[in-house]
């Protein structure tokens, strides 16, 4: 229905004016639906849910030419999260002094991978999800925005250039969030109620994209650092007590690739995370504070091309691997891999509509927790998602 809801006002929404007193505006509104077998992943999926869906309006405008300012709210239901509640996604004042130096503040995109400023955007590519083991959609919250100051430029470089961020500020995090479910789902705490609290003191780092010489290739580098990322709620064998866990150190490193010929794009990227850890448990058990290390490691490879005018498919492999696994656990729960197939179909310039296929092997980042059942003896190494996608953009 809500489809077919989409499509039936296209041709309203497609003469509609994005202009107004020299403000710009833009947005999209999104509706899918989500099928697995054996597991539920990324959500509670098994039984089919049209619980997936995004929104969003922008507007923008600038004063002289130098000065740019912007926002987006945006909402979403992915399963559990989002609840179609408004957020502000991103709220901008942008003062480009020259091309080789500029400043952002405020709400800001988080320059984390090679598609961090498009997670949103279904018309940039034919997926309907990113490589989950680089871009984890329910962890959107913790890795699309960060607020804070941001300085960027582009360099010439003889036929190639250069073009640079650097930044530091917080991410706001939330306890009924994906972030959140992701300590949730370990043995540590009691869940429900789950985690209580969650926050960052700071996020700082840079991120380097090299435009080669050769056409249509481009490098990227990027590296980001979160200090004393910090988790508390009940004790899991005593709920009564409240147990801590602090991440001292939580570091990003990434390498990425792109390169398009025509009607192909190839991609890549590696992303190494790793994490120095704090674990306070209640003082009424005596015990000492535990340091440990943990991370893990992601890389994936696409391919997309696009036929024609209306269609365009691709494929990707991702893998996704813990970095100090446990020598009690089975090699499953410590890996995530992902084919995936996609097929892209453009109405017009303003709707589209995505198919896309899984073969899923490993549990790794598999979650258990209310709203999200996947208890331990039901989990399958292997499973399949389906989706299906349709985005009106303006």
């Amino acid at each position: 229905m809500a489809c077919l809801a989409l499509a039936t006002c296209s041709a309203t929404l497609a003469s509609a004016a994005v202009t107004w007193h020299d403000v710009q505006f833009g947005g999209f509104l999104s509706q899918g639906y989500l099928q697995s077998t054996n597991n539920n992943y990324p959500v509670d999926t098994k039984d089919g849910t049209f619980d997936f869906r995004e929104y969003a309006v922008n507007a923008s405008t600038t004063f002289g030419t130098h000065l740019r300012v912007g926002a987006q709210v945006f909402g979403q239901k992915l399963g559990k999260y989002g609840d179609d509640k408004p957020i502000l996604d991103w709220a901008v004042i942008d003062y480009n002094f020259c091309p080789e130096i500029g400043v952002q503040v405020g709400r800001l995109k988080y320059p984390r991978g090679l598609y961090s400023d498009v997670l949103d955007v279904d018309m940039v590519r034919p997926f309907i999800f990113l490589p989950q083991s680089n871009y984890d959609s329910r962890l959107r919250d913790f890795q699309a925005s960060f607020d804070g100051a941001l300085i960027y430029g582009s360099v010439s470089a003889g036929k190639s250039s250069f073009d640079y961020k650097v930044f530091y500020g917080d991410i706001p995090m939330k306890t009924d969030s994906g972030a959140a479910d992701f300590f949730n789902t370990s043995s540590l705490f009691k869940n429900p109620p789950g985690v209580q609290s969650i926050g960052t003191d700071s996020v700082r780092g840079a991120a380097l994209n090299w435009n080669t010489p050769v056409s249509g290739l481009r490098i990227g580098l990027n590296y980001s650092y979160l200090t004393n990322l910090s988790v508390s709620g009940p004790f899991a064998q005593m709920p009564s007590l409240v147990t801590n866990m602090n991440l001292t150190k939580f570091e990003y490193q990434g390498v990425s690739a792109e390169y398009t010929r025509g009607p192909w794009t190839f991609a890549g990227e590696y992303l190494l995370n790793t994490i120095d850890t704090l674990l306070t448990l209640p003082p009424a058990l005596h015990q000492p504070v535990r340091s440990a290390k943990a991370g893990s490691r992601a890389y994936y490879l696409s391919v997309a091309r696009r036929l024609g005018t209306k269609f365009e498919v691709g494929t990707y492999f991702c893998k996704l691997t813990n970095n100090y696994p446990s020598v009690v656990t089975a090699s499953n729960i410590n890996e995530r891999k992902d084919w995936a197939v996609a097929v892209r179909y453009d109405f017009n310039e303003h709707l589209l509509f995505k198919l896309e296929a899984h073969a899923i092997s490993g549990t790794k980042d598999v979650f258990n927790v209310p709203g999200i059942s996947n208890p331990s003896s039901s989990l399958s190494n292997s499973m399949m998602l389906f989706a299906a996608k349709t985005t009106l953009s303006f």
